[in-house]
């Protein structure tokens, strides 16, 4: 999965968890965060090796050169027990993880995964602005931050840049490779949950039986999530509102102004009004 934070790819997850055939539940970081970790620790066993080589072999090593595509096969048997760990059931045919910046690794991410389905959600980038806000007041609350105003500027260009990122990424894997990717938004995810669920339990090859997918629906909905009606703000919890289009109200001219300014062309390509 892949989209940009504060994009929907929490309420998108719970949703495939919650289908009997599928597991996806965290953020395994395994392109971003773990697999630079073993770049490193493997630039070092190369090193010793090449020493050892040396004083040894006279310069003339026994085994070949560590290559990237041994990181990748090492990585994609990682990963696979880690999905068995959390879903050994038989009956499961989809696997996934969550991690937004999955768009920022794609070329390791099919290296190890070839036959992989990289499913995209987008949203408007000034509501995920808006939501970074709440999540910015989060992490102060819990002081994983320094207590202080906001810099909602520098949220709104954090929120603009990885949307943009998000977006170009998705251009480039739907003319690459279209077969392994999926794309919905947030917006149309509320207006036609069932549909959209639908959509893609049809394209990961599960089970889209009526039934199934109006008990995930139910399970997953955000008052069941929050504890709140749809639409009743709270910004210190993550599900702050469920809703769409609250940018309008939240923030000033100037920035929905710098927001739009940022994202450019890609926003009206992407189906949203400046």
């Amino acid at each position: 999965m892949a989209g940009p934070p504060k994009g929907g790819t929490t309420w998108l997850m719970r949703l495939l968890d919650a289908h009997p055939e599928a597991a996806c539940s965290g953020e395994g970081h395994y392109f971003d965060r773990l697999r630079p970790m073993l770049l490193k620790v493997f630039e070092e066993y190369q090193r010793i090796l090449s020493l050892d080589a040396k004083l040894v072999f006279s310069g003339k090593p026994v085994l070949a050169p560590v290559r990237h595509r041994n990181i990748d096969s090492m990585l994609r048997h990682f990963i696979l027990e880690r999905f068995a760990e959390y879903a050994p059931d038989l009956q499961i045919k989809a696997h996934g993880d969550k991690t937004p910046h999955n768009w920022k690794d794609m070329k390791a991410l099919f290296a190890a995964f070839p036959e992989a389905t990289l499913i995209f959600i987008n949203r408007d980038p000034r509501d995920a602005a808006v939501s970074l806000f709440g999540h910015a007041r989060r992490r102060q609350l819990q002081g994983m931050d320094p207590e202080g105003p906001l810099d909602r500027d520098k949220l709104i260009r954090v929120a603009c840049g990885n949307w943009v990122g998000v977006n170009r990424a998705l251009a480039q894997i739907q003319a690459e490779r279209p077969a392994n990717v999926i794309s919905l938004t947030y917006e149309n995810l509320l207006e036609d949950t069932e549909g959209e669920y639908a959509r893609v339990c049809k394209h990961l090859g599960l089970s889209c039986d009526p039934q199934i997918l109006t008990q995930a629906i139910a399970d997953c909905s955000f008052s069941k999530m929050s504890g709140r009606e749809q639409g009743k703000r709270d910004l210190s919890s993550f599900f702050t509102s469920g809703t769409s289009g609250s940018w309008r109200n939240e923030l000033s001219q100037d920035e929905a102004f710098l927001a739009t300014s940022l994202c450019g062309d890609l926003l009206e390509g992407a189906g949203y009004m400046r």
